[in-house]
């Protein structure tokens, strides 16, 4: 089974995401971060589980039901790892 790693802009995008929903519903700030990380944990069980990004070779997206819009965690799959590369909400504008 591959390890799970989260890059540090991963994180960051996290912590934002977070701290975002704090401020307006500190109870689904909690659940959220909670739904995301356990998606990212998945992903070491069933690497393939995310859609190909078809515009970029090698990134996969796992959207993330949440509410109205969700999350969207954008990795790659390497040897032996899933490295986590950026979590948006899903009404941000895709990363490119």
């Amino acid at each position: 089974m591959p390890t799970v790693v989260w890059s540090r802009a991963a994180i960051a995008d996290l912590d934002r995401q977070h701290q975002f929903l704090k401020a307006r519903n500190p109870e689904a700030a909690t659940l959220a971060l909670k739904k995301i990380v356990q998606a990212a944990k998945s992903l070491g069980q069933i690497p393939q589980r995310g859609t190909p990004i078809s515009s970029a070779p090698g990134l996969r997206k796992l959207p993330i039901p949440f509410g109205k819009s969700g999350y969207v965690l954008h990795y790659t799959l390497l040897e032996n790892e899933v490295l986590i590369l950026k979590v948006y909400h899903g009404r941000q504008n895709r990363p490119s």
